[in-house]
């Protein structure tokens, strides 16, 4: 109870191949956020005693002060965890939008492997992108493609970007 849910969603993420999304967990991550609920819920249940029974919170040296304690860490771990798992994952798409270019869609093999709320993250991403792009008139898929098929003497340095532009 006390942090083992969070424990195995990050594991699951770290076991993965980096760069190469396993299938969003949604049994487990929703199982993390009661885990949460609950702690939250035994934390607010345990000061209400100790203010029931007259005693300072922050000052108390008793067993619900610690048992509030353990609840309150056992959230916040718990909570680092779900947002690791998210930020990692948010960015395996972000360099995904590089990587497959600015389709506004996920090819299907990788699609299933992400949520609802993270193909939306995908195509919010790659419009932002375009849109960036097409301001800048720079097609950056150019510079992708030129990496993934290995065509030499392609630099993409920020010193090839910008010879020939010195006064």
């Amino acid at each position: 109870m006390h942090g083992r849910k969070a424990y195995e969603l990050v594991k699951e993420l770290a076991s993965g191949e980096k760069g190469h999304p396993k299938i969003f967990n949604t049994e487990l991550f929703e199982r993390v956020i009661e885990e949460c609920n609950e702690h939250h819920n035994a934390l607010q249940s345990l000061i209400r005693i100790m203010q029931d029974e007259g005693l300072e919170v922050q000052t108390a040296r008793n067993a619900d002060r610690y048992g509030a304690l353990i609840h309150h860490l056992s959230l916040i771990r718990n909570k680092r965890c779900l947002m690791a798992y998210v930020y990692n994952r948010a960015e395996i798409i972000r360099d995904l939008a590089w990587k497959v270019g600015l389709l506004h869609e996920l090819p299907s093999g990788i699609q299933e492997k992400f949520s609802d709320s993270e193909e939306q993250y995908f195509i919010d991403h790659s419009k932002s992108l375009k849109l960036y792009m097409s301001q800048l008139s720079l097609d950056v898929n150019v510079i992708a493609m030129a990496k993934v098929l290995g065509l030499s003497g392609y630099s993409t340095s920020k010193r090839s970007l910008h010879q020939g532009k010195s006064s």
